[in-house]
């Protein structure tokens, strides 16, 4: 059937793709946040299969949910698109079961997805265990990294997310009126949409879907230990490839990361040359109740 068939579909019609598969990772969380470096470390894995926004995952995802005959066609053009991330060298990275012997089947379907965040019911719905990784990075690094990308229309898209979601308007009260308000500064918008989207993660536990929530800040000052850590948490053993992802990937990532860039911890405080201090003390104005909960003063 065409990608335009809204039809649903059974179970029998989903075996092809999730055959092999025994877990999802999803990357959830702010933008701007690790969520790009995060996904492209645990994909790294040999036992994993990284999947980004732009490989079509969101169409995809919202498809498989509410289980939509089209949502076969799109999940192979999502994979064609996603295999061509990874470096093919002697072992191509494949998802689901191995196609010959020299072949990696990958059996967790990484999805780095910070805009499925607010999607907690869906991910319940899946029918295979769902791992939650779930970075969170100081406030104001997060607006001054969407300043630079200004091309993007964060505000606005969270936005369109949120009008969808009236349960969540009315729990992000307080913050959804500064998103809405157009008079305000851009960094306050953005410093709601950090504080809206940092703030998430009890809500997935709740659902009974495991979390590991972890300083950004942490993970490139320290990667063995939380890359140990996430890796754990995902139910993958101890990998050398996820230490060292930069040299299993190729080309440009969502935001423009560059995926052959090892990780480093130079851009930490890039944010206080980029902020002015009304601008820095606007950000923990909006955000700073949830920012000290991670450490953050």
């Amino acid at each position: 059937m065409g990608l335009e068939d809204h039809g649903t579909y059974n179970d029998i019609s989903r075996t092809g793709f999730w055959d092999g598969i025994e877990r999802v990772v999803a990357i959830v969380g702010c933008q701007r946040s690790g969520t790009t470096l995060t996904g492209q470390i645990v994909g790294a894995h040999p036992e994993a299969f990284l999947v980004d926004e732009f490989d079509g995952l969101y169409p995809w995802f919202h498809a498989e949910t509410d289980r939509r005959h089209n949502a076969v066609a799109l999940a192979e053009a999502m994979v064609k698109s996603a295999e061509a991330k990874y470096r093919q060298m002697d072992k191509p990275r494949r998802l689901g079961g191995a196609v010959t012997a020299g072949d990696i089947g990958a059996r967790v379907l990484v999805l780095k997805a910070p805009n499925l965040t607010y999607d907690v019911g869906r991910f319940s719905s899946l029918g295979t265990p769902v791992s939650v990784v779930y970075p969170v990075r100081d406030p104001r690094a997060v607006v001054a990294s969407m300043a630079r990308l200004s091309h993007i229309d964060f505000v606005g898209n969270q936005l369109r997310l949120l009008n969808d979601r009236p349960e969540l308007i009315e729990r992000f009260t307080a913050e959804y009126r500064l998103l809405a308000d157009e008079a305000q500064p851009q960094w306050i918008r953005q410093a709601a949409i950090w504080n809206i989207k940092s703030s998430m993660a009890p809500t997935f536990r709740q659902a009974g879907i495991c979390v590991t929530q972890f300083r950004y800040e942490d993970l490139v000052c320290e990667p063995d230990r939380m890359i140990s850590r996430i890796l754990d948490e995902c139910d993958l053993p101890h990998s050398a490839e996820a230490l060292r992802s930069h040299a299993l990937y190729r080309g440009e990532g969502p935001g423009g990361t560059d995926r052959t860039r090892p990780i480093d911890a130079t851009s930490l405080f890039v944010w206080q040359s980029d902020l002015d201090e009304a601008q820095q003390a606007d950000v923990i104005h909006i955000a700073g109740a949830s920012a000290r909960s991670f450490g953050y003063g």
